[in-house]
């Protein structure tokens, strides 16, 4: 596993992270606080940033990871650009909003991560082996297909949605730490 704070890898170690498609409830209220009252600079472990803005998505992508939506929306809602779009789009996947989620998948576009993404997950995803890269509106109809019962896919879905949540969160910390 890559590193990047002490708290952020506390976070990113917690164990079942990630694994609900749809949380209802995040998974450890003392750390969601703890993040909420954490300032940039400790949360980098004093090192520089260099784009405020993408280390705004790191602080989102983490409150993302606890489950704790309403405070990922709240980061991503305000944030621009490819990558902030593309991190909205994920969290209304999670909240069950499939449309919503296209929506912002639009407006990101394709993201320089997604070859490397596509790598990770070809070996274990049948469906995505089959596209060029990596593709979140198949992803998307995945979760929601599982969503209304479809068992096929349900196995893999937390495991790709933990392999996105990793690269896209590794490339905004260092979109954040880059140019400090």
């Amino acid at each position: 596993m890559k590193t990047y704070s002490e708290l952020a890898d506390r976070i990113l170690r917690e164990e079942h992270l990630l694994e609900k498609l749809i949380p209802s409830e995040a998974t450890d209220y003392a750390l969601v606080q703890l993040l909420r009252t954490t300032d940039d600079m400790t949360l980098s472990d004093q090192k520089p940033i260099g784009n405020s803005e993408a280390f705004a998505l790191v602080r989102g992508g983490l409150f993302y990871a606890l489950d704790a939506i309403h405070d990922a929306h709240t980061i991503f809602q305000d944030a621009e650009g490819d990558l902030g779009s593309y991190w909205h789009g994920m969290m209304h996947r999670r909240e069950g909003d499939f449309d919503n989620a296209r929506y912002w998948f639009r407006r990101a576009g394709a993201l320089p991560v997604f070859g490397h993404l596509h790598g990770e997950v070809a070996d274990y995803s049948p469906d995505m082996s089959r596209q060029s890269s990596w593709d979140p509106y198949l992803f998307t109809g995945m979760c929601e297909q599982a969503r209304h019962g479809a068992e096929d896919e349900r196995a893999e879905l937390p495991r790709l949605q933990r392999a996105e949540f990793d690269e896209l969160f590794d490339y905004s910390w260092r979109q954040a730490l880059a140019a400090a």
